[in-house]
């Protein structure tokens, strides 16, 4: 890490990081089957319970004379055998950051003591990423559309403590037995070269956007040669870092929507004009939404209340087998089951008001309903969930919002609504908490204790 805690990203002549050209886990460019294959392994069951015997498999199977091959390149998980000879946890200072804040925490690892019968175990340089991905009830359908990664060597000052000798040509040295801390700062990038996160969703069972922050080391046996992967992980949640005066600028025109409909059941005869207008399209969540409306009463009714329904639609896109075109990162989007969900998941109601009464110098409520014949320009407001937020489609999932501005004269008569788009972000992304790695006096890279 330099002196302004930048997380080191190594890249050959052509751009192409080492992350692509060598990594085991979660390639980019790899395909999403073989990416959905590798993470499911790495996550376990719902208790996090890692399969004995589980594998990570290296490539995407193939058929024929590649078939036997590629079998053994897989890779075993090293917490998953009954007594593991390298242990790994994370520990993170939070569980909540922003993209351009830095990940903070320490890595523990433990180096088994080996008997006299047990070979020396080698490791090669450990990586923290950070993951997120989609999520759908089916578990093999999981989509990675963020991950950064850095190695331990650029992210803390004391990896050199874990090695009792030099690495060999693969990049692999003997490790020192017994348990190691070591205090880490990694920045999360701004841009998206490597995806860009989208917040934290979990709409309902099973159908979510999560993140993960992981360490894996790679391990060896001095004897036989044979390789596995020591990893362990933690939830959390990475926001994108959003400008508020851009985010929350007014719309060079307004969000608008407008009908005008009958309150007879039967017939035309005159009608109510609606237009509801937005200021904007994005609003925070936890916040109030004002809705400006202009209604024009033609009919002998009063129009007595107003409802502002937010409504959730949730959209599922399982991509079918065809779908996956190899390293391709995308699929095409018309190749897939599509499935949607609406559902309110907030409301508030606007009754007209009381009548002044003689005698009294106020009433109850301050709407007083529309009268027939009248025109009225008024605003209300829709209070939105703190938990609410939008989702632009990814590969398997699209959360989007809008508004039911409803109108209703009582309930033997039709009501009179339009619908609003909105978008909805997270305070977090306009006004983060600072996040930043501890400096020295020479504004070099301290120690986390």
């Amino acid at each position: 890490m330099n002196a302004h805690g930048n997380t080191q990203v190594w890249r050959n002549q052509q751009g192409t990081s080492a992350l692509d050209r060598s990594d085991t886990l979660l390639g980019f460019g790899a395909s999403p089957a073989r990416n959905a294959a590798q993470l499911k392994s790495l996550l376990g069951n719902s208790s996090s319970r890692l399969r004995s015997k589980v594998v990570i498999p290296r490539e995407d199977l193939p058929s024929g004379k590649k078939k036997k091959r590629a079998q053994q390149e897989v890779i075993s998980l090293e917490q998953a055998k009954h007594r593991a000879r390298v242990e790994v946890d994370i520990v993170l200072e939070s569980n909540t950051y922003v993209q351009g804040d830095f990940l903070r925490g320490h890595v523990k690892l433990n180096i088994r003591k080996r008997s006299k019968k047990d070979a020396p175990v080698s490791i090669a340089e450990g990586k923290v990423r950070v993951i997120g991905f989609e999520t759908i009830p089916n578990e093999d359908d999981r989509h990675t559309f963020y991950q950064c990664a850095a190695p331990l060597s650029a992210i803390t000052d004391s990896v050199q403590g874990i090695y009792s000798s030099s690495p060999d040509p693969e990049g692999y040295a003997q490790a020192v037995e017994g348990a190691h801390v070591l205090p880490f700062a990694m920045r999360l990038p701004t841009d998206a070269t490597f995806g860009a996160s989208k917040g934290v969703v979990n709409v309902h069972s099973g159908v979510a956007v999560r993140y993960i922050a992981m360490i894996s080391v790679k391990v060896k046996d001095a004897k036989t040669d044979k390789r596995s992967i020591a990893h362990f992980y933690r939830s959390c949640e990475i926001w994108p870092r959003l400008n508020s005066s851009i985010a929350l600028a007014a719309a060079p025109r307004p969000i608008q929507a407008s009908t005008s409909r009958s309150l007879a059941v039967v017939g035309s005869g005159a009608k109510v004009k609606l237009t509801a207008l937005l200021h904007r399209l994005t609003w925070v969540a936890g916040q109030r939404c004002y809705v400006k409306l202009s209604v024009a009463n033609g009919t002998k009714k009063t129009l007595k209340s107003l409802n502002l329904t937010l409504v959730r639609t949730t959209t599922l896109f399982k991509p079918k087998p065809a779908a996956d075109t190899g390293h391709s990162r995308s699929a095409d989007p018309d190749a897939c089951q599509k499935s949607t969900m609406h559902r309110p998941v907030a409301e508030t109601v606007l009754e007209i008001a009381q009548q002044g009464a003689k005698g009294h110098a106020s009433a109850k409520g301050w709407w007083t309903g529309v009268g027939p014949g009248q025109e009225l320009e008024f605003s209300h407001y829709i209070l939105l969930p703190p938990d609410a937020l939008s989702i632009t489609r990814g590969r398997i999932l699209e959360v989007e919002y809008s508004i039911r501005v409803t109108l209703s004269a009582g309930p033997l008569t039709p009501d009179v609504f339009v619908t609003l788009p909105v978008k909805i972000i997270n305070f977090l992304s306009i006004d983060p908490t600072p996040c930043l790695p501890l400096l020295s006096a020479d504004g070099a890279y301290t120690r986390l204790v």
